[in-house]
Formats: structure tokens, sequence, C-alpha cells
């Protein structure tokens, strides 16, 4: 259509269009009075309409035949004319955007942005609607859906934060990502926070946390501190970092309102709230977890004149593992007499004294009588006296805390004392779990249990700058498609799953990469070609003798790492050769039956 015939816009304002006609795939005029849209441009793709269109009509079709499913909803909260008149109008914003993955012509989902103009010359009720691919920075956060995916599924509370540095915007701080866990902790909705100036929620009285974000973001130093929350009411510990982009940094908030409080609340004596607020500064120094665990018992263990403090985790049900112990001068380690304890070896005391919280026995002798069994035990390890405290994560027991032959010190409580602890050390293990698990679920394939194409991307950059000789192998199922079809998608899984297992039986699961739906990767460093040959023949007879499997191979082998491109490409290559080869044996056109 020509520019000219919409009312809207005139003459002078078809240069502002063309060049938007440039930067986008598609340009719509939305008309909220009258609640229709009109195509002005489309270039790639065809999202077909007529002029004139339902806006509501739109928003049902475009959901329906291009927006990836898990984004409909978002994508429908976005679009509704009644949320863009807040965003633009309302909130005087002069552009609202928002990313969702959208079908492309082979039927793949490709991340697009998504964009809701307030041109200067349009009138009331009247934007731009406009469509474009994500450019390299958006895809580096938003494209990798996976870390999206992970966590926004794990219970983190995580943000993404860009430092504008603008004159005059000097203090404006926008959010680039949120996650489900954040944005309830902080009672918004996602889509509320995500291209909003954040700033205000810190303001001018937290100038301290504002300035640790800014040396993560410009500076590379992480940090951590605890800070309240006037907008809910919460006290917030925040763990701030660098990002991937010079002027950005992420961010980990934890609620910590009930260990905020308890510490208020311990005022019974000076010396153990001094302590209390001690252990838990030294828990949250920014310290590695075992330097600040064991600097925490040792200053528990020195106030309370004890021989031993000491941490045991549960390892499974009836089976505990000795992690951490102070000992006092010329006192032996209990732990290294015992490091694992099973069964009817732990001290079960719970049954002893049924609905007791903790375990404190002053005298062990006082129980000699009513409590043998557990007496024995205790004066099998030289106790004269012993308290120990359940470490519990969310209501599940993980551990003990405890102590033994400690003294009878007036100023200081110390089943207060290490029942506060045992509320931080507890939050401390649940943040160390989730880190470690945000870890493994980065490199790992959840279904086949080896690595994904993130590592293999670093293990690629990283054998680049080394140089060593290296074995790649490709592997790719034949006929999976066929399977998913007739069969149903658990039977694909269970044959990626049995063709990971032979796998990781004929080498270490750490070399073996799932790089795509069906295709397998292994990379074999610093071995001896005729070695690596003969892994190859072997693994390629354990999947001829495999039932129901057919695995098309190529393998490659290079004396330097440096050149890992050159050599996978190569593997590659023959693997194609050999899926060809299965193809026209069996009388199948590979574009139907992969």
């Amino acid at each position: 259509m020509l520019l000219s015939e919409d009312s809207a816009f005139n003459d002078d304002h078809d240069e502002v269009l063309r060049t938007l006609y440039g930067l986008y795939d598609h340009v719509n005029l939305l008309d909220l009075n009258t609640l229709t849209l009109r195509r002005l441009y489309t270039g790639k793709g065809d999202y077909i309409f007529n002029d004139d269109t339902s806006i509501l009509d739109y928003i049902e079709n475009i959901s329906r035949d291009f927006i990836h499913p898990e984004d409909v909803e978002a994508y429908k909260e976005f679009s509704d004319p009644e949320n863009i008149r807040t965003r633009l109008e309302t909130d005087k914003k002069s552009f609202a955007m928002s990313y969702f993955r959208t079908k492309m012509p082979d039927g793949d989902y490709s991340w697009k942005a998504y964009i809701v103009l307030k041109p200067s010359f349009a009138e009331a009720g009247k934007y731009l609607s406009c469509i474009r691919d994500v450019d390299s920075e958006t895809e580096h956060i938003l494209i990798k859906n996976d870390y999206v995916k992970l966590f926004n599924d794990l219970p983190l509370a995580y943000a993404v934060l860009q430092f504008n540095e603008t004159p005059g915007k000097e203090n404006e701080i926008i959010c680039l990502y949120v996650s489900n866990r954040l944005a309830q902790m902080m009672g918004e909705n996602a889509n509320h926070i995500v291209g909003y100036d954040i700033y205000p929620e810190f303001g001018k009285e937290h100038e301290d946390v504002i300035q640790m974000m800014r040396n993560a973001a410009f500076k590379g130093i992480n940090g951590k501190t605890t800070y309240h929350s006037r907008s809910t009411g919460k006290w917030i510990s925040i763990t701030v970092d660098k990002a991937a982009t010079t002027g950005r940094c992420a961010i980990i908030m934890e609620d910590v309102t009930k260990e905020h409080i308890t510490s208020e609340f311990m005022d019974r004596e000076w010396r153990t709230d001094d302590l209390i607020i001690g252990c838990t500064k030294m828990l949250h120094s920014g310290l590695p977890h075992e330097v600040a665990i064991n600097q925490v018992i040792r200053l528990v263990g020195e106030a309370a004149g004890a021989d031993r403090i000491y941490i045991v985790e549960k390892v499974e049900d009836d089976q505990y593992r000795a992690t951490y112990e102070w000992c006092n001068d010329n006192v032996p380690s209990a732990m290294d007499r015992a490091p694992q304890i099973e069964g009817e070896n732990a001290l079960n005391w719970e049954k002893e004294y049924p609905g007791a919280f903790s375990l404190v026995i002053d005298d062990v002798e006082s129980i000699k009588d009513t409590h043998y069994g557990l007496y024995t035990k205790l004066v099998a390890f030289d106790t004269k006296s012993i308290i120990e405290i359940p470490i519990y994560d969310e209501g599940v027991l993980i551990g003990y805390f405890g102590g033994v032959n400690y003294s009878q010190i007036r100023n200081l409580d110390l089943k207060e004392l290490m029942e506060a602890v045992s509320y931080f050390l507890a939050s401390e293990f649940s943040r160390l779990r989730l880190i470690h698990e945000l870890e493994n679920k980065s490199i790992y394939d959840s279904l086949c249990g080896v690595k994904n194409r993130s590592a293999m991307e670093m293990t690629i950059k990283k054998s680049k700058k080394r140089n060593y000789s290296i074995g790649i192998i490709y592997a790719d199922a034949n006929g999976l498609k066929q399977i998913n079809d007739t069969k149903g998608h658990e039977a694909g899984d269970e044959l990626l799953k049995k063709i990971s297992t032979i796998m990781k039986l004929r080498v270490n699961r750490d070399y073996v990469y799932r790089v795509g739906g069906d295709e397998f990767v292994i990379a074999i460093p610093k071995m001896e070609r005729q070695d690596f040959l003969d892994i190859c023949h072997a693994l390629q007879k354990d999947f001829e003798e495999a039932e129901g499997i057919s695995v098309a191979m190529g393998w490659e082998w290079g004396t330097t790492s440096a050149e890992i491109e050159m050599i996978m490409k190569t593997a590659d290559k023959l693997m194609y050769e050999d899926k060809a080869n299965y193809y026209r044996k069996n009388n199948r056109r590979r574009s139907g039956d992969r």
C-alpha cells in the first residue's frame, strides 16, 4: 500500500517509515480506537491477513500458527490492546519490546523481537507494530533457550542487569532478563520487570548495593550483601557477578527475612548474639564454601570450649558422611575413625527422645540407666557431653551440626547459638546444591546423561588453544523419525538412551556429547592413532550387534587439537556418507526418515 493512503501519516514521514522497513521483517499499523490492524510492510516470510483485520483475531491467528506453544500466553499478554495502552500511555513509554519463539518456513522456531512503537507523528491511539530478527547480543542472552528454561525451572532468583552510561541517565539500570522465582519474590510479573528501570528498587538508600553491582558490571568484581527492600518489606541477600558483556551484571537474590528476624530476636545474651552475627557474616563473606564453614565451626568450638565440632551430611537413607570437623588442641579426630556412618552405628537419638528437635546432654553419665544403647555409642567416642542439631532444608533432613565435650559457659547459650547457625548452614548447603545442579544441567544432556552442545563448544574452544592428539567420532541414529512417527517419541527417546549407554560402556561419558536430536560426537584427547581406531571399530561392532539399533558413524584422528574443527568436519562428512549408504541399502529417502 502507499504510505500516503493512511490518514495517520503524511508524506513527511515516508522516509522514517522506509527506514523502519529496512530494519524490520514486518511493520503493521495498530489502531486501538477501532481495534483493527493494517499491514504496512511485509519482508521475510508472509504473515497473511486482510487490511483492517481485527487486532484480537490477528493475535489469535498468530498465536495459533506462528508462536511457540510455551510462549503463547506471554505473547497474548504483550499484544493485548489494553496492556499496550498501559505501557505506552499510562507508563509513558515510547516503545515496548519482548521476544518470542516464532515458527519459520522450515517449521523450526527462531527467536524474534516484537516491538510496539509510538511515533511522534501518529494520531492518538495509533501505533506501529514491528517484528525483526534478534541481534547477536540479544541472541547471546535469550536465544539459548535451554539456559532460559533452566533458570526458570530451578528455584533460583536470577536476573541480568544493564547499566545505562548515557549522560543524564547514569542511575538507570535496565533489567534484561529475570527468572520466574525472582519475579515472584518481588511480587511482580516478569513482563513488568524486563525492559524497565529497576534503580528505584534500591535508590539512594542503598547506594552501596548499586556500587557493588557497578563494580561487577564494569570491573568484574563480584560481591555479596544484604539489604532491606522497601517495596516488598523483605530482607534480601544479593550476590552479584559480572555478566558476559561490560556494563552488565548478573544477580542472584535470596529472601533471608527469616534469618534476619531470627538474628534480631536473639538478644538474650550479648555474646551469643555476637557469635551468631559473626558466623553469619563468615558464611556470607564471599570466602570459598569449605573455608567459610570451617571458620564457622572453629568459632563455635572455641567459644564453647569444646573438644570437637562436626557436621555430618545425609548421603541416603540411614547413611551419613562426616564432612566437616574442628578439633581442639591434642584432641584426636573422630572423622578419621568413622568417616562413613551407617544404620545402627548412627546415634538415632530421635528414637530415644520422640518429638525432640535437638539433642542436648550435658552429662552423658546421666543417661546410662535410661538410654543405655545411646550411652554406649557415645562413650565409645569418649563423649562426656554432646549437643546435636538437625539441619533441615525445606523440611527435609540433610545432616547434623554437633559438638562434644563442651564447657558450661555462663554468658553463652550454646543451644541457641548452634540452632541459629544450623539454620544458616541449611541455607548455605541449599545454595551450594543449587549451584552444583545448575552447573551440571548447563553441560549435561538430561535425557542421555552425556554432555551437551554447550559443553562441546567449550571443548572445541579449549582444544584449539592446546596441542595434543585428538580423535573425533560422529554418530547419528538411523531411522529415528520413523520410530517417533510409528512408535511415539518415548520409543525414540529410549533409542537415544540405548545408543548413549553403548557409547558410555566403551568410552568415558565425559568424552561423549549429544549435539543434536539424534547426533552424537565423541572427542577423545591424547590417544595414539591405532588405539583410537580400535575404539572406533569396537564401537561400530557394538552398534551392529545391538538389537533394534542402526547408527551411522564417521571418525577422524589428528595429531594436533588446534585443528579440531577440520578434524570434526572430516568425521562429520564420513558419517553422512555412512548414513547415505544406509538409506541406499534400505531403499529409503533420508529426508523423510531420518
